[in-house]
């Protein structure tokens, strides 16, 4: 498939932001063009933040998405406003530690995953959000896990860095894992 959207909400601080980034920095290995939009309110940490994210081999047209194919929920009002815009047929990963609430569309497949209660197992409860990334590019098979390892020894660079490298790391592969795990 040339073409990929995703959709990624939740409160600003959990790293909403950062894996939309990272996703499109590894993006750019494998597609002719790849799109990050940001979309936060003007709290920097518990506001509302979402970002989209277009991975495609053809010219994108416009960053807008109202009826996303896939979609990451870190918090149980990101749930509701992602389950809303999905599209028919689309894919939602809810982090399912912090979220209870269940998926009401049959229309759309949710996989629930228990990102956060991973994260703390691994280290830190701030690598949730790599576990969720990792659960969407096993899901998709968008890009590699490989080019995501790739763009976050880019971005953490140092040794100073290196323990949270390593956890970021591990955390992908723990979503990757729990997605496989889950879809067979």
């Amino acid at each position: 498939m040339d073409y990929h959207e995703l959709m990624i909400a939740g409160t600003g601080g959990r790293g909403v932001l950062l894996i939309g980034r990272l996703l499109a920095q590894a993006g750019i290995e494998t597609y002719k063009y790849a799109l990050f939009f940001p979309n936060y309110a003007p709290a920097m940490r518990g506001g509302e933040s979402e970002c989209t994210v277009m991975l495609s081999d053809s010219a994108i047209g416009s960053p807008v998405i109202f009826k996303p194919a896939c979609a990451i929920a870190m918090t149980g009002s990101a749930l509701t406003l992602m389950e809303n815009r999905m599209r028919s047929g689309g894919s939602l990963i809810v982090d399912s530690s912090v979220i209870s609430d269940r998926v009401a569309r049959e229309d759309i497949t949710a996989y629930y995953i228990p990102a956060t209660e991973k994260a703390v197992y691994l280290g830190g409860t701030q690598a949730a959000n790599m576990v969720l990334l990792g659960a969407y590019v096993e899901h998709t098979k968008a890009i590699s896990l490989d080019l995501l390892e790739k763009a976050l020894d880019n971005r953490l660079q140092g040794e100073s860095k290196k323990p949270i490298l390593e956890l970021n790391k591990k955390a992908l592969n723990e979503g990757a894992g729990l997605m496989a795990n889950y879809e067979s």
